[in-house]
């Protein structure tokens, strides 16, 4: 779904000038692209996170120039974004203008769903990908990608081959990554007493005579 961006043309560049932005919510900005070139502009810093947490970062976004007319108006999806490294505020954000009609590359999260018979058996879950590069239009970019893992027994793997992408949707990892896996339970070390159990009080141990 395409969301709305209404920003601020930005002339001035100095420290100064940013950090009067962000004392009133906003954040400087760039967009780049073939027809928009190189665009400094400024943006509310609240309607971009709202955007980016309910479409997340990968979200189509029509961008619209405040004073300008209707027919300046850009497709445009978030290429990078700076935050502050302890409040996570958002400090900078870059733009990249794109067309409809051209396939992008975007980096897509992956979403584990379903039981496996492997954990149910005594075995442990283990993602090893978290995320995968995948190339299709802009309106096409999923917001995840489900990975079934309700076949997976102890001792089997799932890779990027067996992943079910949406129509259109091409992934660009190497097919034989491994991106979930059911190991066996490691066994205690030789003479190690198993843990009690919640409730269960422990032996005393009796005095030496």
């Amino acid at each position: 779904m395409e969301r709305q961006l209404e920003v601020h043309p930005r002339v001035e560049h100095n420290k100064s000038h940013k950090r009067e932005l962000r004392k009133k919510g906003m954040i400087p900005a760039v967009v780049y692209g073939k027809n928009a070139g190189t665009l400094s502009i400024a943006v509310d810093a609240g309607e971009l996170k709202a955007i980016i947490e309910k479409a997340g970062p990968n979200t189509l976004i029509e961008m619209r120039l405040k004073g300008r007319s209707e027919a300046e108006k850009y497709k445009v999806m978030v290429k990078s974004l700076q935050r502050d490294p302890l409040r996570r505020d958002l400090l900078h954000a870059d733009f990249q203008q794109v067309s409809l009609a051209d396939r992008v590359r975007a980096t897509v999260r992956l979403s584990l769903i379903g039981k496996a018979p492997g954990v149910a058996a005594g075995g442990v879950l283990t993602p090893l990908l978290r995320r995968v590069e995948v190339e299709c239009l802009p309106a096409e970019i999923p917001e995840a990608i489900a990975v079934d893992v309700s076949g997976l027994d102890i001792g089997e793997t799932m890779t990027v081959a067996d992943l079910h992408m949406p129509a259109g949707v091409k992934v660009l990892e190497d097919r034989h990554a491994a991106v979930v896996a059911v190991a066996a339970a490691e066994p205690l070390p030789a003479g190690e007493p198993p843990a009690a159990k919640e409730g269960e009080a422990a032996a005393e141990a009796k005095p030496e005579s």
